[in-house]
């Protein structure tokens, strides 16, 4: 009996140990949630102030995991980091709908090179808080992108642009001269040759106020690359417009731009 008394001391303090390691592991990879803003904005347009506090898990290299929105302490919404494509947000207002009211804006942003950023928009309509337009940046994103749009060099400076989703089809001209201080000219060759579908998740949003007391249409722009990611041969823009029967932003139209001449090339309505 007390050979296994001493055995099993041991081994259960082995095993309160183990334990209390993975806690403390657990805890250090995702932490409880922080405040990382606090805003005092009239929501709803009765001449009080809201509490708006925006909170983040964030694990040991102070990224977050998660974001969690809370209106005068209660919580109103929680947003996942999609496969790490954010690391920060914050919150911005404007009356977006034009209806006298502030609306929330959270931008989830990452910190790589490319720039994505996401964007949720809340209103307060009929005395609650809404979801009027989800971050339209998916989780597979890149992938998408592939079967999605069929992009092509056609030789002589052009590449064939497809967007299969929408049936819009364009030509995108490039320039001898934009390519002049490539070195190899028969490697530029083999570059453009091997063009592809390489379309970035959404990085800009732009807010259209095209009449009076009507909701501002919301623009995003994705960014086509050529040869090479910094290579950025065209902007494709979605215009959202926000549905009255929905009660939420719908896309109704894309358009390409060419980033040599700033224009646009192509259009296509589909609502």
């Amino acid at each position: 009996m007390k050979l296994t008394h001493v055995l099993l001391v041991p081994l259960l303090l082995f095993s309160l140990q183990n334990t209390v390691s993975a806690q403390q592991t657990q805890e250090q990879s995702y932490g409880p949630f922080t405040i990382v803003q606090k805003e005092y904005v009239d929501l709803d347009g009765d001449g009080q102030k809201e509490i708006l506090e925006l909170y983040a898990r964030k694990n040991q290299s102070q990224l977050a995991n998660e974001w969690a929105l809370k209106i005068d302490g209660q919580e109103v919404g929680t947003y996942h980091n999609k496969q790490d494509l954010y690391q920060q947000a914050e919150m911005e207002f404007a009356d977006i709908l034009q209806n006298g009211k502030q609306d929330i804006m959270i931008y989830f942003r990452s910190v790589g090179s490319g720039g994505i950023t996401g964007l949720t928009v809340l209103s307060h309509t009929e005395k609650k808080i809404e979801t009027i337009f989800a971050d339209p940046n998916s989780i597979d994103m890149h992938k998408k992108s592939t079967q999605r749009f069929d992009i092509k060099y056609k030789g002589d400076y052009e590449v064939t642009f497809t967007d299969k989703q929408t049936d819009l089809v364009a030509t995108i001209p490039l320039s001898e001269q934009r390519y002049r201080d490539f070195p190899d000219k028969n490697e530029l060759q083999k570059r453009l040759q091997s063009i592809t579908a390489w379309v970035d998740p959404i990085s800009d949003y732009h807010f259209e106020k095209l009449t009076k007391m009507k909701p501002q249409d919301i623009v995003t722009v994705q960014k086509i690359s050529g040869i090479a990611h910094y290579d950025v041969i065209a902007h494709y823009l979605t215009r959202y417009v926000f549905d009255k029967q929905e009660q939420k932003y719908l896309p109704t139209e894309v358009s390409l731009y060419t980033t040599e001449t700033r224009k646009k090339i192509a259009e296509k309505t589909f609502r």
